[in-house]
């Protein structure tokens, strides 16, 4: 995303925090107030998550909260089902912020709508038409069956095509 930004290019991409949240029950990070002059950040209830350390699989920093501070906190079940809540906060963030406010945008919904025609005869070729995995070896022999599978993709879409039923014109008579 920051790569994107960088570059001024808008993407038209949902990141993929905003997927897991969606169906969550629990506060999302943007309900949690980030106090730089402290490095922590504060829940929707005043608790205190103070830094943690750093995580360095996908270079976020990590604050948490502790089981005195959460236990008798009055939010819990929407905070968190574990004994204390954890935050990552990675400093890609403000891209991806960014990003979801672009997910809004028209040219969105265009982009999405012509990528599904795509993305659907690829996933017909794949659960369909059997080509998860390619059963030749060499460039020459996989655009080959690439091809046949292509083929047979649209003799199928051919006959759906001609079989649909036509509807009889009707002259009038003067």
């Amino acid at each position: 995303m920051q790569w994107l930004a960088d570059r001024s290019i808008t993407p038209y991409m949902r990141t993929r925090d905003s997927i897991h949240r969606k169906r969550s029950p629990f506060f999302g990070p943007e309900r949690f107030t980030y106090e730089p002059e402290n490095n922590r950040y504060i829940c929707p209830d005043g608790q205190f998550l103070n830094y943690g350390g750093r995580v360095f699989h996908n270079r976020a920093f990590n604050y948490i909260g502790t089981r005195k501070k959460c236990g008798p906190y009055l939010l819990r079940r929407q905070c968190t089902s574990a004994a204390f809540r954890g935050l990552n906060h990675s400093p890609e963030r403000t891209s991806s912020t960014t990003c979801a406010g672009v997910s809004q945008h028209a040219g969105v919904r265009q982009s999405t709508a012509a990528r599904k025609k795509v993305e659907a005869l690829f996933a017909e070729l794949k659960n369909q038409i059997g080509l998860r995995r390619l059963r030749l070896r060499r460039l020459r022999f996989v655009r080959e069956q690439f091809f046949l599978a292509a083929v047979a993709q649209n003799i199928k879409r051919l006959v759906r095509f001609l079989s649909q039923p036509t509807t009889p014109v009707l002259t009038t008579t003067s």
